[in-house]
């Protein structure tokens, strides 16, 4: 009896003194979790500046999660079993000494028990909220990060936005240093204008037009329902649109898509008019903008980039994840406007150019530039902001913006050198007129593929488009068409040819949104055959040498554990390469087996597997899809721009056109009143124009006058001008001398004069040439 009594004794001592403490030891865990719940860093309006702290304190608290997950099972474990033992041995001793002890030692035990449940009940709602806190600090974290993608992607579409806006004012000096001295303030004009005509026009009705939900559909080019144009009232003025809403599918504002698309629209008619420069009116040509952005830019835009953003129809899930116009759904890819900015523009400038005619004197008079400096910083402009127009239309801040960023740079690069290597070779010098154009011309090209492509890819182009735009520039002379200042050349025809090699050069690892072109898919498709070669041997074989590099480490580690105490560092080296090993290893075989199965995933889905091989695709798939989404841009502008331009000049009476006194005095002066640049004495800030007679101590135009001499190459007047300028011995040519005083610049086969009687001085000048040249000429006031 005795024995029992002191085994008693010590079940009661060993339940009340190591059971407590180790439920203390156990909730002493809570106040930790929880002080991670109370702390203020768990807010959910996080600063910017602790995101990083943030993350870190995130997966801190994962791994302490974790490691009270296992003590709580471990000590629930423990506890249960201690528990139960003491139960049972409470059971047994009550029965023992029911009849000794009334009850002082049992209800001390039960009082135990009773704490015990009540500290494990503690410890439990300190895991229930320490994983509360847990989930707090994930949804916080992910608030964070979406938030922070919104901010950068809209912080890098302002600045792409900002840039395309700064190639107007460059397009400006580009066009403006083309053209003669009298036109160059009317022709940056015509670009600068664009900006007021056209940006007021987007917002009230052009965004709608372009990027509603399809208005029109037909089906046409194997597409069934491809929308034409699109159509909104929430759009009309953004009316119904909040600052605050975002594009379905992108963390930008509508507005901010609003704003940035904007901007091409409003650069692309400016394009044009460096086709008709030197012989249009103003105010023609702002109606005439207005027109063609409603009935050819509007609906191509619709027709290649419109996506149910817009369709309330739609589920909000799904909003943003269908192209809905007829060359989107057809599978056209064009990233930034090949199709339809650069072959729209080009080919609107050749149609005009062939119903407003020629300018006076084309192609024997040679309109020299007033200034390749204006033209050449006008490149360089267009070059700066073209990062924005390529890497801009991502509409994100994500790699694929810097893909594009980097093929547009290769392009213009190779194109720059290519046109002037070619220009070099053909006439024995480079131009800086033509290393503008170059640029230009890369640019124009790699404009659809930026997004598609990779770098090499852009270089590719860029030097493709170099060679075919020069001498596309070179053939207008005998074509007998007058394209001003080259945008059908450059635009159209680089459009047109870099809108083709997208087919060629695109791949759905620069980005998966789009296909494999021709290069793509033969690589792809032979990478796949060695992948699946011999049974996966190259699989095979990397998992071999991951097994091997395991059993190495393995074994190093056993080494480690053996090795006496002088060995133990070299030991330690070996097991640290041998771990190094296995990692790269595993790593190797885990990239080969992804690879075979995106490679596999990408082959079945060109071969149309799901669906039996109805649509199976080839390497020139793409291609033959990207050559017919150009012709149809190419007909489709062409056609509605011819028709536009008619429309215009018939609704101005003929006006669309200037005359010939436009022409000859110059458009700065007969559209606006000013000059770009003033050489002279006399104020030019009053009017030129006007209806009362000038009195005849004033003469017209500040006695400036322009005689042409015909019958004769410009080659020979120039050599025979300048041997009449040359020291000689024997007396001056009367004529010479009669018209050398007021000659002022000579350009070709025009001779400017300021000062004198121009009917005298015209008969001077022709007598003085038929007697050096030995030919029958006549000269005209132009």
């Amino acid at each position: 009896m005795r024995a029992r009594w002191l085994l008693m004794l010590a079940i009661l001592f060993f339940a009340s003194s190591y059971l407590p403490t180790q439920v203390a030891h156990a909730q002493a865990v809570t106040p930790k979790q929880d002080k991670s719940k109370d702390d203020p860093s768990n807010s959910a309006k996080l600063d910017d500046k602790l995101l990083t702290d943030l993350k870190k304190g995130f997966e801190d608290t994962q791994k302490e999660l974790a490691e009270t997950r296992k003590a709580l099972e471990a000590l629930k474990t423990k506890t249960t079993e201690e528990s139960k033992q003491s139960a049972a041995k409470s059971a047994a001793l009550a029965s023992e000494i029911a009849g000794v002890k009334a009850g002082s030692d049992l209800t001390n035990l039960t009082t135990e028990t009773k704490s015990m449940g009540e500290k494990l009940a503690g410890i439990k709602t300190g895991y229930e909220e320490t994983k509360k806190a847990v989930a707090d600090v994930a949804t916080a974290a992910e608030e964070a990060a979406t938030v922070g993608r919104e901010r950068g992607d809209s912080a890098w579409l302002l600045t792409s936005s900002a840039l395309v806006f700064f190639m107007v004012p460059g397009l400006a000096l580009f066009y403006g240093g083309m053209v003669r001295r009298k036109n160059v303030l009317a022709t940056m004009m015509e670009s600068m204008a664009a900006l007021a005509v056209v940006g007021v026009y987007w917002i009230v009705v052009g965004y709608a037009l372009a990027f509603g939900p399809s208005l029109i559909t037909l089906d046409l080019l194997g597409v069934t329902q491809g929308g034409i144009v699109g159509w909104s009232w929430d759009l009309v003025f953004l009316q119904g649109i909040a600052p605050d809403m975002r594009l379905p599918g992108y963390d930008i504002p509508v507005y901010l898509h609003v704003m940035f698309q904007g901007m091409f629209a409003i650069i692309t008619p400016a394009l044009i008019s460096g086709a008709i420069a030197e012989r249009i009116r103003f105010w023609p040509f702002c109606l005439f903008m207005i027109l063609w952005v409603t009935f050819v830019y509007c609906p191509l835009a619709h027709m290649v980039w419109a996506f149910n953003w817009f369709d309330m129809s739609a589920l909000a899930a799904d909003r943003g994840t269908e192209a809905i116009g007829l060359l989107g759904k057809m599978g056209a890819l064009d990233f930034a406007g090949g199709t339809v900015v650069h072959i729209a523009a080009g080919v609107a400038g050749l149609a005009c150019c062939l119903v407003l005619g020629k300018r006076a004197g084309y192609p024997k008079f040679i309109a020299h530039p007033n200034s390749m400096v204006l033209t050449v910083v006008g490149a360089g402009l267009l070059w700066f902001g073209w990062f924005g127009f390529n890497g801009g239309s991502s509409l994100n801040s994500a790699p694929l913006a810097a893909s594009a960023f980097a093929a547009t740079q290769a392009a213009a690069a190779a194109a720059g050198l290519g046109w002037m290597l070619v220009e070099w070779i053909h006439k024995g010098k480079p131009t800086a007129l033509g290393l503008a154009s170059g640029i230009v011309a890369g640019l124009v090209a790699v404009t659809p593929a930026s997004g598609f492509v990779y770098m090499w890819g852009g270089v590719v182009i860029g030097v493709i488009a170099a060679v075919v735009c020069y001498f596309a520039v070179a053939a207008k002379n005998l074509l007998g068409y007058d394209d001003s200042l080259d945008a059908f050349g450059v635009h159209g025809v680089g459009g047109f040819v870099g809108a083709v090699l997208t087919g060629v050069f695109c791949s759905t690892i620069v980005n998966s949104a789009g296909t494999d072109g021709l290069f793509a898919f033969s690589a792809h498709r032979a990478r796949l055959e060695v992948l699946k070669k011999d049974d996966s041997k190259l699989i095979k074989d990397a998992e071999a040498a991951a097994e091997a590099a395991t059993k190495d480490f393995e074994d190093a580690e056993r080494k480690l554990s053996s090795a006496p105490e002088a060995d133990k560092d070299a030991a330690k080296e070996a097991l640290e390469e041998a771990e190094a090993i296995k990692t790269d290893k595993a790593a190797t075989l885990a990239a080969l087996k992804k690879e075979l199965e995106d490679l596999q995933a990408l082959a079945d889905k060109q071969d149309d597997v799901a669906n039996g091989g109805k649509d199976k695709r080839t390497g020139m798939s793409q291609v033959i899809i990207q050559l017919k989404a150009a012709l149809f841009s190419v007909v489709f502008a062409f056609v509605l721009s011819l028709i536009l331009c008619v429309v215009t000049q018939l609704v101005t009476a003929g006006h669309f056109r200037t005359n010939q006194r436009g022409e000859s005095e110059g458009l700065d002066r007969t559209e606006h009143g000013e000059v770009g640049f003033d050489f002279s004495a006399a104020t030019e800030s009053v009017a030129v124009v006007s209806t009362e007679p000038r009195a005849a101590s004033v003469p017209r135009g500040n006695g400036r006058f322009d005689l042409q001499i015909k019958g004769a190459e410009a080659p020979e007047l120039m050599r025979a001008w300048t041997a009449l300028c040359q020291p000689s011995e024997t007396p001056a040519d009367a004529d010479f001398l009669a018209v050398y005083p007021y000659v002022t610049t000579v350009r070709g086969t025009t001779f400017r004069f300021r000062g004198g009687n121009s009917e005298e001085v015209a008969r001077r000048l022709e007598s003085l040439f038929r007697k050096q040249l030995g030919k029958d000429l006549k000269v005209v006031k132009v």
